[in-house]
């Protein structure tokens, strides 16, 4: 599996921080790439929620499905893929100062016999790398108050 992680420093309160990016309605607003997010369970926080929605990549669109694991208050939870691309998340978020720490990293495979690796390393991580990159800008621009690029 190929790993990325980013991080960035927002400065917002863990609380405020938490609350919004925890919110499944917003995630297609900063997060690229994602959209027509729908939740499967009735549970549509914490432990046991589970997400589908559609994901682009390199102008490839893919319907993935997510169950959150791990789920802690104010400083995160994990994501696992129950269908679609096979992929592992985690989003933590840690209070620094008045601001807080967001840092996302996500695990991934590419499933295409033989050819996924090469794949992989020529495109897909970078295009990964930037998405996060600006998926995090993103998040950090809400909170600033500034428009948010999609």
């Amino acid at each position: 599996m190929t790993h990325i992680e980013g991080s960035i420093l927002i400065s917002a309160p863990q609380q405020q921080v938490f609350a919004y990016a925890s919110d499944w309605r917003t995630w297609s607003d900063w997060f690229q790439g994602v959209s027509d997010f729908r939740p499967l369970t009735e549970i549509q926080r914490g432990n046991g929620a589970r997400y589908a929605y559609r994901a682009r990549v390199l102008g490839f669109r893919a319907s993935v499905e997510t169950e959150i694991t791990h789920f802690r208050e104010d400083h995160g939870w994990t994501g696992v893929g129950r269908r679609g691309l096979p992929h592992t998340t985690h989003w933590l978020f840690e209070s620094v100062g008045a601001g807080t720490r967001f840092t996302y990293a996500q695990e991934y495979r590419v499933p295409v016999p033989v050819l996924g690796a090469l794949l992989d390393a020529a495109f897909l991580r970078r295009e990964w790398r930037r998405i996060l990159d600006a998926s995090l800008a993103n998040l950090r621009r809400h909170f600033e108050g500034q428009t948010v690029a999609r």
